[in-house]
């Protein structure tokens, strides 16, 4: 209860938020949530909470986030972020800072197939566990894409799932560390996908790969998907036309009895494909026409020269399902050619495409589609920002329910590129007040966004940037949370703690801690594109080469610890088992 409170006349409040809102797009939020507090049953709103809103907007404006309505990054994007996070359809998230560093050396191999392991498109975790002792572990399922490629080489590499153990123990202290070791990995294998070749379950499913496909593909699973032409072969024989993926996105079946099984998206075909547990293919999910690519009408799978659809390396980036098992989501890296304009930055019109899983592995049809429009960025915002020119194009996404997600947009710059880094941060979407499209564009040639400009008749997606991966935390902070680890933001290639160019994978997951239960883990993870200067690839033979990728580029997970208010979806029910196994830990402990 406030006792004391001097009150403004009705007239002066609306001066005074009038004034505030001019100095801070983020201010407006701030008086109107007071206004909502403390204005009602009356028009009147105390000094006191008035000056406190004055106070936070001054804070947030050296920093403003960017939202779907302010989405042009023209500078480096390193400013203080708002304590107070933001909010977002009713859902606030709070970055409450950087807790932790792993890292995996770009030169490992994998053991079982002697290719260099690469790292992450993709990232499921599963088994997560609070050991009630400051520490958490769990098992991180990796989801590397095509193998090393460079100019025109490319690697007979099958599509997998790497495994790894890890140990989680956050540093939390003031002072920097120069340590990299709060995420301790552990590589326990690899499990490649299999599919069945010749619709003969008596035949051994073989292996698909990662070599770039002939243009018209062939018939698989009723669909015409991205095959090799000639003959390829791995530790599974010889075969022809065999399937190649490049796996971009992973998403683990959270339906109960579906463990082990799921979804991979895919860039070649801007596919869907549905695996079991045993991580075969058994099927892939049905896309609109206007998704796929084709050159006057016909498919071609070359990454040159479709005029319409997905473009190259632009496909199924990011896939998530719901928490509570309904939903599947699958977003496209950047905009179709068609709904395109010039230049890189007119790519930003992506298509999300959400399917009904709740009672079906391969729904017959998607339930609706969307469009986000993504961030544009100056690429050389290093040197005085002066316009767009690149797209912030998604690399991965998560569902919190069945209307937000996280998504992960980046520019192209750092470690394994050029330029230095501008623009790598979470946002936080709601489709809610979305348009459906589904079936409104959906033809070979449909278009939402012609010449890259979206239709007046399509609301896009919202979303506030939530996490800002180059940002420093709080107003009176000094430094990048980056530099507390020994990381940095110099211009690619830059040295070994050089902020890598690809942020690629994402997972949330409940901290398990009684004392705060909105509080989660972020963790999010690079593909480092194979490069090493001692990597080792398959070759369409089967056999290995070497190759030298001019630098070593680390795969690397960062995790933040976030809160998330309300809850995401059915997490409460993994919440809820972490809180038990941390009380049973902390009994025996006693």
């Amino acid at each position: 209860m406030v006792t004391n409170v001097t009150v403004l006349s009705s007239s002066e409040p609306k001066v005074l938020q009038a004034w505030v809102a001019r100095k801070s797009p983020r201010a407006r939020s701030s008086i109107n949530e007071l206004s909502q507090r403390t204005m009602q049953p009356t028009p009147s709103i105390s000094r006191s909470a008035l000056a406190l809103a004055i106070g936070l907007a001054f804070a947030a404006s050296a920093s403003a986030q960017y939202t779907s309505a302010n989405r042009d990054v023209l500078l480096p994007n390193t400013g203080a972020w708002p304590s107070g996070g933001v909010t977002i359809g009713g859902t606030r998230f709070i970055n409450l800072g950087l807790q932790g560093v792993g890292r995996v050396a770009a030169n490992s191999i994998d053991a079982a197939t002697g290719e260099s392991l690469g790292s992450m498109s993709g990232m499921e975790i599963t088994g997560f566990t609070n050991n009630g002792n400051g520490s958490w572990s769990g098992t991180f399922n990796f989801l590397p894409d095509r193998g090393y490629n460079a100019g025109a080489v490319f690697s007979n590499y099958a599509a997998r799932i790497n495994a790894f153990n890890f140990t989680f123990t956050p540093y939390t202290a003031a002072a920097p560390t120069t340590l990299q070791n709060q995420i301790a990995m552990s590589f326990t294998g690899s499990t490649r996908f299999t599919y069945d070749h010749d619709n003969n379950s008596a035949t051994p499913a073989i292996y698909t790969t990662g070599l770039l496909p002939a243009a018209g593909g062939s018939t698989l699973f009723g669909t015409t998907l991205p095959t090799v032409a000639a003959t390829t072969t791995q530790s599974d024989g010889s075969y022809a036309n065999r399937l190649t993926v490049d796996a971009e996105a992973l998403a683990l079946d959270k339906r109960a009895g579906k463990a082990g099984s799921g979804w991979i998206g895919d860039e070649y075909g801007a596919s869907i494909y549905r695996f079991n547990a045993s991580k075969q293919i058994v099927g892939v999910l049905p896309v609109p026409a206007a998704l796929v690519p084709r050159t006057a009408g016909n498919i071609n799978f070359l990454s040159d020269p479709p005029t319409t659809g997905r473009r190259a390396n632009q496909g199924f980036e990011g896939v998530a399902q719901s928490p509570d098992g309904t939903r599947l989501f699958a977003m496209l890296q950047s905009a179709t050619l068609q709904d395109s304009g010039s230049g890189n930055q007119g790519r930003s019109n992506a298509r999300l495409v959400v399917y009904d899983v709740s009672n079906a592995d391969v729904p017959s049809a998607p339930l609706a589609q969307y469009v986000i429009q993504l961030p544009r960025v100056d690429d050389n915002g290093a040197t005085g920002g002066v316009a767009v020119n690149r797209n912030g194009a998604q690399s991965e996404i998560v569902a919190l329910n069945s209307t937000q997600l996280l998504i992960l947009s980046r520019e192209g710059n750092g470690r394994g590129a050029a330029g230095s880094p501008v623009f790598k941060s979470v946002l936080l979407a709601d489709l809610s007040s979305a348009t459906n499209i589904n079936g409104m564009f959906d033809g070979n040639t449909g278009s939402v966004a012609p010449g890259g400009v979206l239709s007046p008749t399509v609301t896009p997606i919202s979303w506030t940037e939530a996490l800002n991966m180059l940002g420093k935390l709080g107003p009176g902070a000094a430094n990048i949370e980056l530099a507390k680890f020994g990381l940095n933001i110099n211009s690619g290639p830059g040295d070994i703690n050089t902020l890598s160019e690809k942020w690629e994978a994402l997972a949330l997951v409940p901290a398990g801690d009684a004392a705060a239960p909105n509080d989660y883990f972020l963790f999010v993870g690079n593909d480092n594109d194979f490069q090493s200067a001692s990597g080792r690839n398959m070759l369409a033979d089967g056999t290995l080469a070497s190759y030298n990728a001019g630098l070593e580029n680390d795969s690397v997970v960062l995790a933040w610890r976030v809160q998330v208010v309300p809850e995401p979806g059915t997490y409460a029910l993994m919440l809820a088992g972490l809180l038990g196994v941390a009380a049973v830990a902390r009994r025996r402990r006693g």
